[in-house]
């Protein structure tokens, strides 16, 4: 099974480095004929090779993978802007709501910490979708 774009993608890096698929191979440390394969969509790229294409033309691997949206941003970053904007929007309902002073820079870092723990754990959304208000009281009450 092959990535959808994988080969299309590889392609416009090799392009937009202005090599050829023979120089392209040698930057991968691949030959020629495999790097076809890979550039013709016919064998998706090794983790390793990912990792090279990252290392030698600074690419973001998901993208490699993934490719972008509609209007050029990776499906992941718009889920990220969205998560980040429900926590920012809850945490200031919160300090409004129970009539906190905290100061700019702490309540991003509120935010940030939150949106952190969101992240690598999933802890703030329920059923809902909607930030856990209890876990963004005990985040302002360090801050605040």
């Amino acid at each position: 099974m092959t990535v959808p774009g994988l080969g299309y993608r590889l392609a416009a890096v090799r392009n937009t480095e202005n090599l050829s698929q023979e120089e392209m191979a040698q930057r991968l440390g691949t030959s020629r004929s495999a790097y076809q394969y890979y550039e013709r969509n016919q064998r998706d790229l090794t983790a390793s090779l990912l990792l090279k294409v990252y290392e030698e033309f600074d690419v973001d691997p998901l993208w490699m993978l993934e490719g972008d949206t509609e209007d050029g941003k990776n499906p992941r970053y718009e889920e990220a802007a969205v998560a980040y904007r429900k926590i920012g929007i809850a945490v200031e309902r919160r300090i409004i709501d129970r009539g906190l002073a905290v100061a700019p820079d702490k309540k991003y870092d509120a935010i940030d910490f939150l949106f952190d723990e969101f992240v690598n754990t999933d802890a703030l959304v329920g059923e809902s979708e909607a930030p856990d208000t209890t876990r963004i009281d005990s985040v302002l009450r360090l801050v605040s």
